[in-house]
């Protein structure tokens, strides 16, 4: 038998599209010794490919024909040795490439994301008047958001796959809003930059200055408190010693007659002190209670942890300590979750 008979009954016991096949049933096995991959050593079948996270899959055809490699991108002829690393680990079926070249998308693809970046036909919107960026997202936006819906519940992988194109999609959109708004607005910003450089030193050095003078005045005024306090503590003292000394003077058991007072209203409410300025507008001087020191930390934690600011704290630093590898806090339950970044 001679070596070209050889040859061509190889080719008929080897089938061409084995690669493929086993590669579409079981994806794992690329890049191994049953599926080995290497460069400029194509293998036929159907496949797709991107060369950009946020550009959408094309379909890739690759097929030897009359001992010479052909190849297909998108409906482009490509080299199939220049392609083939790039496309060989995303096979598809021969229904999905069809589907994907008649621009029917991908099974996997989630409709409104499909619908979306599409390519434009050539020609089309070519001569169309300006229109608002503002307007083209807000309308992709509201688009994509009408696809929330479908992906409330998830319960398959493929479901999973369609939800994470729209999550890349709606992060994709709120990307370029964010984008075009620093754009616009950077201008802005570094008009104010100039402003406040020239301004701010002004406004703080004067607002600090005031700050110090409130200070002082603070402290004069807790001062005046302190020995008005101070007095009626003495005065109080006084009272009760005069109050013992008048029943220390008189015999044991006499009757003393209760002396008559004349009913008098309750004194009012200590007023509200002012400070008045020659220049510009009073000062009001008010008593309030403020923290001194905290003498028992665990005693305090106890009092506040009914209060919904002080658990939403004590949850997010129980959370920071779990994240940073400790397991022995007490007073919570754990559980595993699942985070899709």
């Amino acid at each position: 038998m001679t070596e070209q008979s050889i040859g061509a009954l190889a080719l008929k016991i080897v089938d061409p599209w084995k690669w493929w096949q086993t590669a579409l049933k079981d994806p794992s096995k690329i890049g191994s010794k049953d599926l080995p991959v290497h460069d400029s050593d194509p293998q036929q079948g159907y496949f797709r490919v991107r060369y950009s996270k946020d550009k959408p899959f094309e379909p890739v055809a690759i097929w030897k024909e009359d001992g010479a490699w052909l190849a297909y991108r998108a409906g482009r002829e490509v080299k199939a040795e220049d392609i083939w690393t790039s496309c060989c680990r995303h096979p598809i079926s021969h229904a999905a490439y069809e589907a994907a070249i008649d621009g029917k998308g991908w099974p996997d693809d989630d409709a409104t994301v499909a619908a979306q970046v599409k390519p434009p036909e050539p020609g089309i919107g070519d001569n169309s008047a300006p229109v608002d960026e503002a307007d083209v997202l807000k309308d992709q936006i509201e688009n994509a958001l009408k696809g929330i819906d479908a992906y409330k519940k998830i319960t398959d992988d493929a479901t999973a796959s369609k939800a994470q194109s729209l999550r890349n999609r709606l992060n994709e959109l709120s990307g370029d809003a964010d984008k075009k708004r620093d754009e616009l607005k950077r201008p802005h910003l570094e008009a104010g930059k100039v402003i406040d450089k020239h301004w701010m030193p002004l406004v703080k050095s004067a607002k600090e200055g005031a700050n110090a003078v409130k200070a002082a005045m603070d402290a004069y005024e807790t001062e005046k408190l302190r020995k008005r306090r101070e007095e009626e503590r003495k005065a109080e003292e006084a009272r009760i010693a005069a109050e013992a000394a008048a029943r220390a003077a008189h015999p044991e058991g006499e009757v003393l007659e209760a002396p008559k007072v004349e009913t008098q209203p309750a004194p009012p409410p200590e007023p509200v002190g002012q400070i008045r300025a020659t220049y510009g507008k009073a000062a009001s001087v008010s008593v309030k209670i403020v923290v001194d020191q905290v003498t028992d930390w665990p005693a305090l934690a106890t009092y506040m942890s009914n209060h919904p600011e002080c658990q939403d704290l004590l949850r997010k630093l129980a959370q920071r300590a779990l994240d940073a590898g400790r397991t022995a806090i007490p007073g919570i339950t754990t559980t595993e979750a699942a985070k899709v970044r």
